[in-house]
């Protein structure tokens, strides 16, 4: 009987470490394959991508050695020709982002007056950051660019460059500015389009992101860029101040709405004063006091 017991309690307990033992093992295997899928998903982890422009007000090095069209090499300081210059930074074969922001380009200046132009006011320099394009794609990119110019035949072909560089001339370049890119899937990059735009000394005045711009904003970033200023973009006082045409020749100034904003805060103002002005005439006045 007592045999009997012990063999029972043995069987019992050889199944609980069975059961103990397997478990054991699923959280071990459970542990691993979650470790993997955590390490893939590491592995896997976006890239950093867009514009930061914590870098405002930060210098960019104009010494560094660029290839021009013709493959001459070309520091930033000689693309600039001593202006206020506005960064593009694209890649010539790009399928995405970086034909419609050099379209941009090219409309800002077509919409811009003749007084304010390429090669008078600013430059334009384009920097392909792909290593691997070269001097003949980057003229063609050119040429293809300077015409859609149009009526505005002054314009220098020195103002509107189209620059290639080593992927270590690249890197400076791009880290300084806080341009932020990757490769991706299909042998291009990922990255977001913004003009940056330098003074003079190579200064980052102004950040103006996206894929159309303000002819007045550009004037007037360049404008600040040329007198040493840098500031946060103003994209919305120009919006709010300056209305496009109709036939979308240019930008025009929004008078009407500017001078009821201007007549709606004088008459607030008008309306305070004369407020205080009442209070200030209803209050009785102070008794005087007789000495004894």
């Amino acid at each position: 009987m007592t045999k009997i017991i012990i063999n029972g309690l043995r069987s019992k307990y050889e199944f609980i470490l069975t059961g103990v033992n397997m478990l054991i093992k699923h959280l071990i295997l459970i542990s691993l394959i979650s470790f993997s899928f955590a390490i893939a998903e590491e592995g896997m982890a976006q890239p950093e991508i867009g514009i930061d422009d914590t870098f405002l007000g930060e210098k960019v090095d104009l010494d560094l050695s660029f290839f021009d069209e013709n493959g001459e090499p070309i520091t930033l300081a000689a693309a600039s020709e001593g202006r206020p210059t506005i960064l593009a930074l694209v890649y010539y074969n790009c399928t995405s982002i970086c034909n419609p922001f050099l379209n941009a380009i090219v409309d800002v200046v077509n919409q811009s007056p003749q007084a304010f132009l390429p090669g008078d006011k600013y430059n334009i320099v384009a920097v392909s950051f792909d290593p691997k394009e070269d001097h003949e794609i980057a003229a063609l990119k050119k040429q293809s660019y300077f015409n859609l110019f149009q009526g505005k035949t002054n314009i220098p072909e020195s103002s509107f460059r189209f620059l290639t560089a080593d992927s270590a001339t690249i890197r400076t370049l791009t880290e300084s500015v806080g341009f932020k890119y990757a490769p991706d899937e299909e042998d291009g990059f990922m990255h977001a389009s913004s003009l940056i735009v330098l003074s003079p000394s190579g200064i980052i005045s102004r950040y103006i992101r996206g894929l159309s711009f303000l002819p007045v904003e550009v004037m007037i970033s360049v404008t600040n860029a040329m007198e040493g200023k840098w500031a946060p973009t103003v994209k919305k006082i120009v919006k709010f101040c300056f209305a496009e045409e109709p036939e979308g020749r240019g930008y025009y100034f929004n008078f009407l709405k500017v001078t009821g904003v201007i007549i709606l805060f004088s008459i607030l103002f008008t309306v305070v004063i004369l407020s205080v002005l009442l209070n200030k005439k209803k209050k009785p006045p102070e008794l005087e006091t007789k000495g004894a």
